[in-house]
């Protein structure tokens, strides 16, 4: 159904595609079954009914309280939208790319150290990577695949290094670099991993330490903008509107409501984005 909807803007899409030139890259680190032009097809719909549906709401809203300010705003408010939507679609790839990368360096060093255990232990390379394709969530898909690919009759080398492309995590290609090289210069395997699982574990705490200081400017610009500002300046409006006669109509203590609504649920986003995937 949607291959159908984008269809006709295929054409426009494959215009659009020298403003993305590494589309195709980010559809592969995303796992995105797809092509960049019928991506960006998708996207043109996207941004189109985004138009749409921000315009007709100014329209609505318009008509319901009688005031054309709403109808003249819906002109400059529904294309903006819709090129906002348009760019956000476009940009989804690179968000779930970053959400596997989270879910991944969560788990990551975990999934190391079972490594280093079996490696130690006098487990193969291979049988290793067997070993930890299973329980560590994101990183033993991607094990996995590694798995998959050297039972396809690929060589290690190759499967590694067809990983590091496909992956978007710098942890995990800077891991399987290090791996790669160990094995070429045919030194200790269990130096290298152990040298990896402390070095990201350090990182990871310093990640949860940063994330901690920028809460307190987070906290201050939340009260600033969500309690302080709307409730002295709906306060201020009144007052003001005493003085020369003005009138706050309803529309706009309604425009108020829906701006801090939407504040906060983007406020909320940010700072889920920021928090820092890690099991420590």
């Amino acid at each position: 159904m949607k291959d159908k909807i984008s269809e006709p803007f295929l054409p426009a899409a494959e215009r659009l595609t020298s403003l993305f030139p590494d589309m195709e890259r980010k559809l592969l680190q995303a796992q995105m079954d797809t092509t960049p032009v019928r991506h960006l097809a998708e996207s043109v719909v996207m941004g189109i009914g985004t138009m749409i549906f921000f315009g007709s709401i100014f329209v609505i809203l318009g008509s319901n309280f009688g005031t054309t300010s709403l109808l003249r705003l819906s002109v400059l408010i529904a294309p903006a939208a819709g090129v906002l939507g348009f760019l956000i679609y476009a940009k989804y790839p690179d968000m779930k790319a970053r959400r596997r990368v989270q879910k991944l360096e969560r788990d990551l060093p975990y999934a190391l150290r079972h490594l280093l255990i079996e490696v130690q232990s006098g487990m193969n390379l291979y049988e290793a990577m067997v070993s930890i394709s299973e329980g560590y969530g994101e990183a033993s898909v991607e094990f996995q695949r590694i798995v998959k690919d050297i039972n396809a009759g690929v060589s290690e080398m190759e499967a590694l290094e067809k990983a590091v492309i496909r992956n978007p995590s710098l942890q995990f290609r800077r891991s399987l670099w290090q791996m790669i090289n160990t094995i070429k210069a045919g030194s200790d395997l269990g130096n290298t991993l152990e040298s990896l699982v402390d070095a990201i574990m350090t990182q990871q705490m310093t990640e949860v330490k940063r994330y901690g200081q920028e809460l307190n400017p987070y906290i201050l610009f939340y009260l600033i903008v969500a309690v302080i500002v709307p409730s002295l300046g709906a306060s201020f409006l009144v007052i003001f509107s005493t003085f020369t006669g003005g009138n706050v109509s309803k529309p706009m203590f309604y425009m108020i409501l829906v701006s801090i609504i939407g504040f906060q649920i983007m406020f909320l986003q940010v700072v889920r984005t920021k928090r820092p995937e890690v099991k420590i």
